[in-house]
């Protein structure tokens, strides 16, 4: 459940940052084309961080939502 909800919210940030609309989000969708460049992705980064309390790492480079989701839980963790 938790899963579900940490890709939902990071989903909606995403979103928020990436400028792509209402597109389907899936995790194997890649940053890119959700409309992330490389300064949206360091807004989402920091939006995920005040959003979940937590701190990402610079050489942690998420590249698909997957994987940015898998990081957020990862950190939230600990």
């Amino acid at each position: 459940m938790a899963e579900s909800t940490t890709f939902d919210r990071v989903c909606d940030i995403i979103r928020e940052n990436g400028g792509a609309g209402d597109i389907e989000l899936t995790l194997d969708t890649k940053l890119a084309d959700a409309g992330l460049d490389s300064l949206s992705t360091v807004e989402a980064v920091i939006a995920c961080e005040d959003e979940f309390g937590i701190e990402i790492e610079t050489e942690q480079n998420p590249t698909t939502v997957g994987e940015f989701v898998e990081l957020v839980d990862s950190l939230m963790e600990k």
